[in-house]
């Protein structure tokens, strides 16, 4: 069983469940983390700290200030996948591990 994060809203802690997170995004101190119904929260964490919350074999780190679901991803493509429709860029040093980290069929 997947267990739920929590994370601090309103001075209450708010239940996230983890197959619903679509990606994180990183500025400084504070990681932003997008939902599938489109909402958003942001958390004072670096997104290493963040990450360490999360089960690991569903994230993915496509760039050092991005981390994504494998479960939203449509299409990768070497310098970018497309999640929810929209293209979000893969860091150059990235590609590699991203394709290692995926179960991939041939």
């Amino acid at each position: 069983m997947l267990k739920p994060f929590f994370i601090w809203q309103n001075k209450l802690l708010k239940r996230v469940d983890p197959r619903k997170v679509m990606f994180l995004v990183t500025e400084k101190n504070y990681t932003e983390i997008t939902l599938s119904d489109n909402s958003v929260y942001m958390v004072r964490s670096s997104l290493s700290r963040a990450i360490k919350k999360l089960p690991p074999d569903m994230f993915i780190k496509i760039h050092r200030s991005l981390v994504v679901s494998i479960y939203f991803i449509d299409d990768i493509d070497r310098d970018h996948l497309i999640i929810a429709g929209e293209p979000v860029p893969i860091g150059r040093g990235f590609y590699k591990k991203v394709i290692s980290q995926l179960n991939i069929m041939e």
